[in-house]
């Protein structure tokens, strides 16, 4: 009631101020300015044009009218009287009426068409916010479980059904409010109807996408028009069938990975763990079957025993690492250290390993104490310096440098090796994985890179490679300046 009230003084006000400028223009051209008969009925033609231009031809219609009565009444002779004797006063009122309604035809268009662009528009911003909603979920369940409830929430509709066909689930917007029972929804997504229906106020929408149909989409009917319920439904199968395609890709990504991963555990136990077995057991079996073995033969198997033991223990302790990091069991305690200090002694520790090799190290003046497990950072940099001592030529240098950038602490150890073929390098850092080059040249597990790394991604850092063939490698970790949290 308020509403209608409220409206019908907007109209009086609105007929009250056109009457009010209609009295001003005759206020003016009798009392103020001495004008001709064509410059008041031009001001009056003016005067309605812009009102049909701004308001609805009801509008226009009763101010033509009344300029004309005013035009006659004030301006034409018999000045004070209203006649329509003299056929330019029809002439007057046939001009103002012709124009008014053409105007008012053409606003009226000009305004439909603009409140077509403002409502187009909208539901454009809508259907995107939309689409970004349901981009940001990946797997097929926890999209189907929240597209009710974000279109429910992004169109308005009072509520929303889903019913997915990979899943045979049905999902609800408002529990209490199910719209379609869900064999009502199974029976919907298997008639293959390519329109969409109305049924018990609702509006039903096949998914379908080629010649595929994930399910069926059913909303309230809130007066959207049919184009954006069929666009509400083609962006659900879209993402519905993004997400299905991701889960398939990221299966067989998984089955491919574990496939390779047991190729390469199959292979290492293959070249690595039966190497130190075989060689123990001949040891063993050297001692068993020669009891009379001179001192000098027995201390040499022994030697052999203890070493290779000791290869077995380190193999078996790197795999086991290797699990640990994986499963995110190794606790990073993290305090802030210097990274020169860092280096000297890992340097100084490998003396053994490096010999007369020269290194050079070049640490930046500004580097501050960053936040680090020590001993696992210095296990990277001592698999990393050892790696290019072992594959670059006697006598070459190795380069061990750190320096900051805005909020990393990057350290670099290079060496002037024969670099790592382009081929290889996407996996170096994957377990077990050794170059052609590397396999003849020295024994290892390819756990190193693969366990540093790990280290590393703990620490919120991370590790790249820079290698070009016949001109050594460049291996580049990095940590944060700060703890992550």
């Amino acid at each position: 009631m308020e509403k209608h009230t409220a409206t019908v003084r907007r109209i009086m006000l609105r007929f009250a101020l056109l009457t009010a400028a209609a009295l001003v223009v005759v206020v003016i051209f009798r009392e103020v300015l001495a004008a001709n008969q064509t410059t008041v009925a031009l001001s009056f033609l003016m005067l309605v044009l812009a009102t049909a231009s701004r308001w609805r031809l009801i509008y226009s219609a009763y101010l033509s009218v009344l300029c004309t009565l005013l035009y006659n009444f004030f301006f034409l002779p018999p000045i004070g009287k209203l006649t329509i004797e003299d056929p330019r006063n029809w002439i007057a009122l046939a001009a103002f009426l012709c124009c008014s309604i053409l105007v008012s035809h053409l606003a009226n268009k000009e305004r439909e068409q603009a409140e077509l662009s403002e409502a187009r528009r909208g539901e454009a911003e809508r259907l995107y916010e939309f689409s970004q909603q349901l981009l940001l979920q990946e797997d097929l369940p926890g999209l189907a479980r929240i597209t009710p409830s974000v279109a429910a929430s992004v169109f308005g509709f009072r509520a929303v059904a889903l019913y997915v066909r990979d899943e045979d689930a049905t999902y609800y917007s408002d529990p209490g409010n199910d719209l379609l029972s869900t064999a009502e929804l199974k029976l919907a997504a298997s008639q293959n109807e390519t329109g969409m229906t109305v049924r018990d106020r609702c509006r039903v929408i096949p998914l379908s996408l080629g010649m595929r149909s994930p399910g069926v989409l059913v909303v309230t009917d809130e007066g959207h028009s049919p184009q954006m319920c069929e666009a509400i439904g083609s962006l659900v199968a879209i993402a519905l069938e993004r997400a299905a395609a991701l889960e398939r890709s990221s299966h067989l990504e998984a089955s491919r990975q574990g496939e390779r991963l047991r190729s390469a555990l199959l292979d290492s136990i293959t070249h690595d763990l039966r190497t130190p077995l075989t060689a123990i057991r001949a040891a063993a079996t050297m001692l068993v079957s020669e009891p009379n073995l001179a001192e000098g033969e027995r201390n040499e198997l022994a030697m052999i025993l203890d070493e290779e033991s000791a290869r077995l223990d380190r193999l078996i302790g790197q795999a086991v690492e290797m699990a640990e990091l994986d499963a995110a069991a190794i606790q990073i305690r993290a305090r802030p250290q210097d990274v020169r200090e860092l280096i000297e002694t890992t340097l100084e520790e490998m003396q053994p390993v490096l010999q007369d090799r020269a290194v050079e190290v070049k640490v930046a003046p500004d580097l501050p104490r960053t936040p680090m497990d020590h001993a696992l950072v210095h296990r990277v940099l001592r698999h990393l310096v050892e790696n290019a001592a072992k594959y670059s030529p006697k006598g070459t240098p190795i380069t061990v440098s750190a320096k900051r950038d805005e909020y990393r602490l990057l350290v670099t150890v290079a060496d002037q090796g024969p670099g790592i073929e382009p081929e290889e390098q996407p996996f170096v850092f994957d377990k077990f994985f050794r170059g052609k080059g590397q396999r003849s040249q020295s024994a290892g597990t390819g756990m190193g890179l693969a366990i540093a790394k790990a280290i590393l991604e703990a620490h919120g850092g991370g590790i790249e490679l820079m290698s070009r063939s016949g001109e050594g490698s460049r291996f580049t970790f990095w940590l944060p300046l700060v703890v992550s949290r």
